[in-house]
Formats: structure tokens, C-alpha cells, sequence
């Protein structure tokens, strides 16, 4: 009989130890970013740059600074997604670069050529575009004063969040962000088939150790209340990874300061390919950002 109950017993850790396990695992195979370097250039695009690089948190930050052609004139800092680099927002440069900006594009911590390992994460990233904001306003050509932001998918939720702490982001155009970490976390691992239960605590505990914060506190709808400044809401009709839902929560919690454009047959990574998308951009930062041109 007691050799029985031993082997339950030890059965019964057993698989409580793989189930702790895998859940960590899962978290932190989560907040490990592929890591691409650049394939372009903004000299493929026919913009004379700068290769920077600036401190986050004791990491080195990577990016390229597009000088305006006269200065000082507004910048817009652009922020990629997950697993993604500073090239995926090369094509918004030039349109902004012709409009009278200057142009600061980075790698943000663990992605492209910047360093940084260890958990990334929404509150990582958010740091990283506040370091940016830091290096911005060290160019005798930036207008530090006039500083806007497009971020898109991870890219547009961490600038959410660092808006909402940072009065310096006088404009913020996001595309595709998410609204509820929560939600995305049991999004993604019903796309993997776990189930949520037992593992959603698990890996929200890890990621929330990581982060010190809880997962519902940094989620951009209990944050996008707090922006100040205006805010251009874009997203797909067709995005799977991300609802449409959630840009319509986004844009009920924002603070009456929100625009919000879905744009039609337009799915989560192909949003800035949409026709639409320049000039809205474009017409919105005119309308908040004075610039040049």
C-alpha cells in the first residue's frame, strides 16, 4: 500500500514539475524574438542617413536617423513589431522625409542588431521607444519639442503605453496593435493547441515576474485613457491575429482624442501596404505635427 501512494505521490510531481516546465518554457520561448538584421537600407529608398546608436537600460539600441532638409523641424520616431526590424518601416520614410520630418527607425532590444537578452517584453520595448525619444531630442536638427510616433502591432501597443507616461509623444499613429495582453496570450496559445488551463497562469505569472507588472495593468485599453495627445487608430478588417474588436475598444477607451480608420481586406502585417494608409498617415501628422515642406 505505501509503495502505491509513494508512486502517486511521485507521479503526482512528476508531472506538477513538467507542467511548471513547460509553462516556463512557453514564456520564455514567447519573449524571445526572432532576431533579423536588416536586408534594406534607407539608402535603398534613396535617403541619405546616419547609423546610430543609442543606450536603453544598459542595452545598445541600433537604428538610423534621416535628417530633415530643413532644420530643426518635427520628427517621427517609427517602431516596428515582433520579431521584426527596423527595415519593415523603411517604406513610411521617404513619404515622411518628403513631408518635412526627420526620421529616427531602430531595432529595438533582442531584435535586429541592437543587443539585449533575456525576456522582451511590452514594458521592455515601451523603455526602448523612450529611449528614443532621448536620443531625438539630443539632434540639433529635431524640434524636441514636436514628436510624433507610428508603431505597429507590438511596436504600436508599447507606444500606447510609453505615450500615456510621456507627454513628449505629441502624435502617435498606431496600426495593428493589440488591446488585452490577457487575451493575446490565450490567443496564442490555442494557435500552439495548449490549453489554457493550467498553463495561462503559468506563463502570465513568468511574463508578469518579468515585467513586474501585472499583464491587465500593461495592456494598451487600460492605458490608452491616459494619452494626451491625439491618436490615429489603423487596423485590418481581415485581421485574424489581432480582432478588429480591440481596435473598437481601443478607440471607446481612448480619451476622446482618437481617430479610427479599418481598413477593408487588410489582415494584421500588410496594413502599411494599404493604399489608404500614406495619406492618412500623412494628412494626420500634418494636422498635429507643425513641419517644414
Amino acid at each position: 500500500m505505501g509503495s502505491i501512494v509513494y508512486a502517486l505521490v511521485g507521479g503526482f510531481l512528476v508531472v506538477s514539475l513538467g507542467t511548471v516546465g513547460f509553462g516556463w518554457i512557453f514564456a520564455w520561448l514567447w519573449c524571445r524574438p526572432r532576431r533579423l538584421i536588416d536586408q534594406e537600407t534607407p539608402a535603398d529608398h534613396g535617403l541619405a542617413h546616419e547609423s546610430v546608436r543609442f543606450d536603453s537600460r544598459g542595452d545598445t539600441l541600433s537604428g538610423w536617423f534621416i535628417a530633415p532638409d530643413r532644420a530643426p523641424a518635427p520628427v517621427v520616431v517609427l517602431a516596428h513589431g515582433w520579431s521584426r526590424n527596423a527595415a519593415q518601416m523603411l517604406p513610411l520614410a521617404r513619404p515622411l522625409h518628403d513631408a518635412g520630418y526627420a526620421v529616427l527607425l531602430y531595432d529595438a532590444r533582442g531584435h535586429g542588431a541592437s543587443t539585449g537578452r533575456g525576456f522582451i517584453t511590452i514594458r521592455t520595448m515601451e523603455e526602448d521607444l523612450r529611449a528614443a525619444l532621448d536620443y531625438c531630442q539630443t539632434r540639433q536638427e529635431v524640434d524636441g519639442a514636436c514628436i510624433g510616433v507610428i508603431g505597429h502591432s507590438m511596436g504600436a501597443a508599447s507606444a500606447i503605453n510609453a505615450a500615456s507616461r510621456d507627454p513628449r509623444i505629441r502624435a502617435l499613429v498606431s496600426s495593428s496593435a493589440f488591446a488585452d495582453i490577457p487575451a493575446l496570450t490565450r490567443r496564442t496559445l490555442r494557435q500552439f493547441h495548449v490549453p489554457a488551463w493550467p498553463f495561462f497562469p503559468l506563463v502570465r505569472h513568468f511574463i508578469e515576474r518579468a515585467t513586474g507588472e501585472p499583464m491587465v495593468q500593461l495592456s494598451p485599453q487600460n492605458q490608452i485613457g491616459r494619452v494626451l495627445a491625439p491618436v490615429l487608430l489603423m487596423h485590418g478588417a481581415a485581421d485574424r491575429f489581432v480582432p478588429p474588436a480591440e481596435l473598437d475598444d481601443l478607440h471607446a477607451r481612448a480619451n476622446g482624442n482618437s481617430i479610427r480608420v479599418l481598413l477593408p481586406n487588410r489582415r494584421h502585417s500588410d496594413v502599411m501596404d494599404d493604399k489608404q494608409y500614406l495619406p492618412e498617415v500623412i494628412r494626420f501628422l500634418t494636422g498635429v505635427l507643425p513641419r517644414n515642406g
